[in-house]
């Protein structure tokens, strides 16, 4: 293999500058046709790549965007980043996709590694990084999107979903139906949403003079870790439905339903919350409190493409709303107590 050419190569080979050849690269005007033309044949011929890192030294640019993930295998996340790449490509700039599993100590080495990197902005969609240390981060790596932290300081806008309304709409539904013992799954520790979530449960139940019982509130550690056995806690429990943190958890939970000869919803409700595509083809179908998940992508490149460009009119905090979607997995108390002859 031979070795790799550089601008000072390409420079000797087409008998110009190193300046005409950075002009050239940059599309800069202050050169005639004759010779870009000429420079061009040249770059062509030898198949001549620019180092990325060199370039952006002199254009202070490099058409790169991070994006911080915690887990592309989740479709909540995949359907975002569908969203953010589709829009980021149509304003030519490339994508620099990390993920991380939820360790907080790659999360922070990903960042420093696009500090090295110099990429022109950041999307950070994580739950997990603390917010003292983001706070100081965020100058140094600005232009920043997150997602589903709401942290408010100069070089960082965020697109929050409205969680605590989305709890509180997912648990008023199953109200509505009858429920009165509603067990709730609540995803890992320290994420905003869920802890929006939970508190938008805990309203609910209080606006309908519904008792809180603590045993009926689950927490997991890590995501969707541990749901099977935490449904099988709240079915010894006797709950009516069980409202989850995403739709994925709300498939372990009919899952573990199904296993303990349980149907769903015949003999208990299920709701998640997202809105990701598969849920339509569950059997049954899930009801859940559904997001615009392409949508948010799209939104979040637009407002960090606005930034990078310098201009101000984005807003600092975009909010989002989930609607709730029907399925099938939900039935009301009165169908339940007409199935088993008895009162729940």
């Amino acid at each position: 293999m031979g070795k790799k050419l550089t601008i000072n190569d390409i420079a000797e080979l087409a008998g110009v500058s190193r300046q005409t050849i950075s002009r050239v690269l940059n599309n800069k005007p202050e050169v005639n046709e004759a010779t870009r033309n000429h420079v061009q044949r040249i770059i062509e011929k030898h198949g001549f790549q620019p180092n990325l890192q060199a370039r952006s030294m002199v254009t202070r640019q490099t058409n790169m965007v991070a994006v911080l993930l915690p887990d592309i295998a989740n479709p909540f996340f995949s359907e975002i980043v569908r969203g953010i790449e589709r829009t980021l490509r149509a304003n030519e700039l490339n994508v620099f996709l990390m993920t991380t599993e939820e360790d907080v100590a790659l999360e922070n080495s990903f960042l420093h590694l696009s500090q090295t990197y110099n990429v022109d902005g950041m999307i950070l969609c994580s739950p997990r990084l603390d917010e003292a240390n983001l706070r100081k981060l965020i100058p140094k790596i600005s232009p920043v999107v997150l997602l589903n932290r709401n942290v408010e300081t100069d070089g960082a806008a965020c697109v929050v979903v409205d969680a605590n309304y989305g709890g509180y709409a997912a648990t008023k539904y199953l109200i509505e139906k009858g429920h009165t013992k509603i067990g709730i799954i609540v995803g890992p520790p320290r994420a905003y949403s869920n802890i929006q979530r939970l508190e938008g449960y805990k309203k609910a139940l209080q606006d309908f003079n519904i008792p809180l019982e603590s045993d009926l509130i689950m927490q997991v550690e890590s995501d969707n870790k541990g749901v099977y056995k935490i449904t099988e806690r709240l079915v010894k429990q006797q709950v009516t439905a069980i409202t989850t943190y995403n739709d994925l958890a709300a498939a372990h939970v009919i899952q573990a339903c199904t296993d303990l000869k349980l149907s769903v919803p015949d003999d208990i409700s299920v709701i998640g919350f997202d809105g990701i595509e598969f849920t339509q083809f569950m059997n049954p179908s899930l009801t859940t409190m559904s997001l615009p998940l392409f949508e948010i992508g799209n939104t979040i490149a637009n407002i960090l493409i606005k930034m990078i460009k310098g201009d101000e009119t984005y807003d600092k905090i975009t909010t989002v709303y989930p609607i709730l979607k029907e399925g099938r997995s939900i039935t009301s108390i009165n169908a339940l107590e007409k199935k088993h002859g008895v009162r729940r």
